[in-house]
């Protein structure tokens, strides 16, 4: 059985380099990956600025996937937020709101379970995007630490922090990290916002960031990658 592919990426609402909006392209950086599960962030549905598309419907029908999406910003019909989309079938969701000030974007954890298959067991994906506030991420990490179950745990996401921060090393009290990669800006990355971290019954077969495809211009975060096995 080969190993679990993941990956995590923002996608600008799909606006590039260029400045222009391109789901082609998204879609393929994530098809020259092929994952299995795929942690979006930064995801419009129904918004003008980017067509009024809905972006994780239009994503998972190009992919062959199965999308669920968390609104964190509504106005009127338009909404943006974090999406995940998968191949395997999606068992059950959650989601946990995370505290912020009243002046600050709201922000979202979407936790998925999914059955790993042949092996009998459930694999818990969290999709997150953690505030720009320092303080608000410290807050974020303690109710989403609160949150995850104990079993086998992917966590995924742009958490705006270096792997030297607080709410990092907060997080790697229980998770491993599968690479300290830098992805932002997507040309020339200099600083680590977008991470995988994992624990459990889980073996890190590769990682780090994904450069192939149009990568450097669909979005102005490069993804970030891993493969996973489940120990027996």
């Amino acid at each position: 059985m080969r190993p679990l592919r993941v990956m995590t990426y923002n996608i600008h609402s799909g606006r590039g380099a260029d400045r222009r909006v391109d789901l082609a392209r998204i879609a393929a950086v994530i098809t020259s990956y092929a994952p299995d599960v795929v942690a979006l962030q930064e995801v419009d549905v129904g918004r003008e600025r980017s067509g009024q598309i809905d972006q994780a419907a239009e994503l998972a029908d190009r992919l062959a996937m199965e999308a669920r999406f968390v609104g964190c910003v509504e106005e009127g019909c338009e909404r943006y937020g974090i999406a995940t989309l998968s191949r395997w079938p999606i068992e059950e969701t959650r989601t946990v709101m995370l505290p912020h000030g009243p002046q600050s974007e709201r922000r979202a954890a979407l936790l998925l379970w999914l059955r790993w298959p042949g092996r009998g067991r459930r694999l818990e994906l969290v999709n997150t995007h953690l505030s720009t506030n320092g303080r608000e991420r410290i807050e974020q990490v303690a109710v989403l630490a609160a949150a995850i179950g104990d079993g086998d745990v992917v966590l995924a996401g742009d958490l705006n922090c270096s792997s030297t921060s607080r709410p990092y090393r907060s997080l790697c009290t229980s998770l491993r990290a599968a690479t300290t990669a830098r992805t932002w800006p997507a040309r020339f990355p200099l600083f680590q916002l977008d991470h995988l971290l994992y624990r459990g019954a889980l073996r890190l077969v590769s990682s780090g960031v994904w450069v192939r495809g149009p990568a450097r211009a669909a979005s102005d975060h490069l993804p970030v990658v891993a493969e996973l096995e489940s120990i027996p």
